[in-house]
């Protein structure tokens, strides 16, 4: 039971968590200077809504347990690519925050257990 607890709890917050920051990178204000850095990182301005919306997507899936060890994974590989970006532009103390935020997942991942096939 006190798993449970524990695996909803960091499943809500990280969702919304990754919903904030998926939005970040779409909403008008944000996104212009998201559109800004992903240019000097040498991607194209508009993957800011294809990241931002695999974000706010699997920040979402993670409420629902049949999808969360796929939306972890999903945001796992999100991360790791941020964390990539950052080491090969030398913003060393940037990489900690998808370093977390990937691990964070990768409990998620881990502590929920697959969903058992329904019996016929």
């Amino acid at each position: 039971m006190l798993r449970q607890i524990g695996i909803w709890t960091a499943a809500v917050l990280l969702g919304m968590l990754f919903v904030l920051v998926g939005w970040s990178k779409i909403a008008r204000g944000s996104g212009a200077v998201w559109a800004s850095r992903l240019a000097n990182w040498g991607y194209p301005p508009v993957s800011r809504y294809v990241i931002g919306g695999v974000e706010m997507l699997a920040g979402l899936a993670l409420l629902l347990p049949s999808l969360r060890r796929t939306a972890a994974i999903t945001l796992m590989v999100i991360m790791a690519g941020a964390a990539a970006t950052h080491l090969l532009h030398s913003e060393f103390l940037r990489v900690l925050p998808p370093l977390v935020l990937g691990g964070l997942a990768y409990g998620l991942y881990w502590w929920q257990q697959p969903q058992a096939a329904p019996k016929a």
